[in-house]
C-alpha cells in the first residue's frame, strides 16, 4: 500500500506536512505542472511529469498527495529496470500515464492498456484506489508499459510487439530484485540436479509449464538472456522480434541466439554448462544459504584416476573416511592435491563459517596428499566434520548465514528470505 505513513498524523497536520514534503520532492525531480492546482475535491488537476516528459501522473484533487510519491517509484522502477536490460526506455513519442482514480474503499487492482489516438499511442495504467493498489502488480505494470514503448520506438510489426511470453516478462520483473537472486538460483540448480527441469526446448516454449509453476526458474532463464554478449545483448533482440515470427514464438530462434545453432541437443548441452557456471557465481558477497552449502557438500568425495574401471568395482568414488584408508595409494593421493583446491573455490566469497569448513577439509586433503599418518587424517577429518555438521544444522533450519560489515558472523533465522551481503 501506497504511504500509510500519512495515516499516523491528525487531518490539518497530515496537509501541512504534505505540502511541505511535496515542494521538496518537486525540485529534487524537477517535476513540472502544466498550470495551478484546483482545489475542489472531484475536479482534474495538473499532472506532474518526469524530468524527460516521458511519464506523465495525473489524479484529481482529493489525491493531489499522491502524484509525486507515484512518480518517485515509477522513476526508480524504470531506473532499476534500465540497469537491468541495459536499455534507456522512457518514450515521448509513446509515454506513460498514470492515473489515481477517487476511491478510498481497498481496491488492490492495477489496470494497463495501450491507448491509440489520432496523435499516436501511450500505455496508461490506472489505479482505482492509489493507497491500496497492489505495488507488486502496480511494479510490472510499470515494467511491461515501459518496454512496449520501446519497442514501439523501434518499429516492428505489431504483432511481433506481442511476442513475448508472459513468463519472460515476469522473470526480468523477479530478477530486477537483487534480494531474491540467490534463492531463485538455489532452487533452479536443485530441480536441474534431481531431473526435474524438462529440455531447454521445452523450457523456453511460450507456453512453458516448467516456469508456470516455478517463478523462480523463469527469473533465472531470463539471466541467461540478459547476459551480455560481443554481437549483443540476447533480451533486446527478443524485444525487436527475434524469435517471433508474427504471432508466434520460436524456442528454436532462442537456441540460435544463445549457442549459434537451432539443435535441442546443442541447447541442452549449452544450459548445462550455463547452469554449472552459474552455481560458481557469487551472487552476494559474504552470503551462504542451504542450496550453496548443499552444492559444496557434493565436492567431499574423491574421484581417484582407474577407480571403478574393473568389473568387481561398485563405484568410482571414495568418501573421505574410505580414502584415508587408501591413503598409500598415489592416485588417491593426487586426487586429494586436485580436491583440495577445487575446495577452495567454491568457498570464495562465501561467509566465514563456510570458508573456516573449507579450510579445515584443504589442511586434511593436503595432509592425504602428503602422506600424513592415520592418526592426524583422522584428527583433522573429524574436525572438519564437527564444522560442516554444525553449518548443516544452521542452514537446515532455515538460516542465511551471512558475513556482517566488520567480518563477523550473522545470521537470519527467517526462512526463504535472503537479507542483503556486504561487499568488504
Amino acid at each position: 500500500m501506497f504511504f500509510t505513513w500519512v495515516n499516523f498524523f491528525s487531518p490539518s497536520f497530515r496537509a501541512r506536512f504534505a505540502v511541505g514534503f511535496l515542494s521538496l520532492a518537486a525540485g529534487f525531480l524537477q517535476a513540472q505542472e502544466s498550470e495551478p492546482l484546483v482545489r475542489r475535491a472531484g475536479v482534474p488537476i495538473a499532472p506532474v511529469y518526469s524530468k524527460d516528459g516521458s511519464v506523465a501522473v495525473f489524479a484529481p484533487a482529493s489525491q493531489a498527495g499522491y502524484r509525486l510519491p507515484i512518480l518517485v517509484f515509477v522513476d526508480r522502477t524504470r531506473e532499476t529496470l534500465q540497469k537491468t536490460v541495459r536499455l534507456k526506455l522512457g518514450s515521448q513519442d509513446c509515454p506513460l500515464e498514470v492515473v489515481c482514480g477517487g476511491q478510498r474503499n481497498g481496491d488492490t487492482r492495477v489496470l494497463a492498456a495501450r491507448l491509440r489516438s489520432g496523435d499516436g499511442a501511450r500505455e496508461r495504467i490506472e489505479l482505482p484506489d492509489p493507497e491500496a493498489a497492489d505495488l507488486g502488480l502496480f511494479r510490472r505494470a510499470i515494467c511491461v508499459a515501459l518496454l512496449r514503448a520501446w519497442r514501439t520506438d523501434v518499429g516492428g510489426e505489431e504483432a511481433v510487439r506481442k511476442a513475448l511470453p508472459e513468463w519472460l516478462i515476469s522473470g526480468v520483473v523477479r530478477y530486477m530484485d537483487r534480494e531474491t537472486r540467490q534463492a531463485d538460483l538455489d532452487r533452479t540448480l536443485l530441480l536441474w540436479s534431481h531431473g526435474c527441469l524438462p529440455t531447454a526446448t521445452e523450457l523456453f516454449a511460450a507456453e512453458s509449464l516448467a516456469t508456470a509453476k516455478e517463478p523462480a526458474v523463469s527469473a533465472v532463464l531470463a539471466a541467461w538472456l540478459l547476459e551480455k554478449r560481443p554481437e549483443g545483448l540476447p533480451f533486446e533482440t527478443l524485444l525487436r522480434g527475434g524469435a517471433a515470427t508474427a504471432t508466434e514464438w520460436r524456442a528454436a530462434s532462442v537456441a540460435r541466439l544463445l549457442t549459434g545453432a537451432d539443435d535441442p541437443v546443442a541447447f541442452d548441452e549449452a544450459l548445462d554448462l550455463w547452469l554449472l557456471s552459474e552455481a560458481r557465481q557469487v551472487l552476494q558477497p559474504g552470503v551462504t544459504t542451504k542450496g550453496i552449502e548443499q552444492r559444496f557438500r557434493l565436492r567431499l568425495l574423491l574421484y581417484p584416476w582407474g577407480y571403478g574401471k574393473n568389473k568387481d568395482a561398485k563405484r568410482d568414488w571414495l568418501t573421505f573416511d574410505e580414502a584415508v584408508a587408501h591413503a598409500d595409494d598415489p592416485a588417491v593421493r593426487q586426487c586429494a592435491l586436485v580436491q583440495a583446491a577445487s575446495i577452495k573455490m567454491a568457498a570464495l566469497g562465501r561467509d566465514g563459517m563456510l570458508l573456516a569448513l573449507s579450510e579445515a577439509y584443504t589442511y586434511f586433503l593436503e595432509a592425504l596428499a602428503k602422506g600424513a599418518k592415520t592418526e592426524e587424517l583422522l584428527r583433522l577429518l573429524k574436525e572438519a566434520e564437527e564444522m560442516r555438521n554444525d553449518l548443516e544444522r544452521k542452514t537446515a533450519s532455515g538460516a542465511v548465514l551471512q558475513r556482517s560489515v566488520e567480518g563477523r558472523l550473522g545470521d537470519s533465522t527467517e526462512p526463504d528470505r535472503l537479507k542483503g551481503g556486504k561487499n568488504r
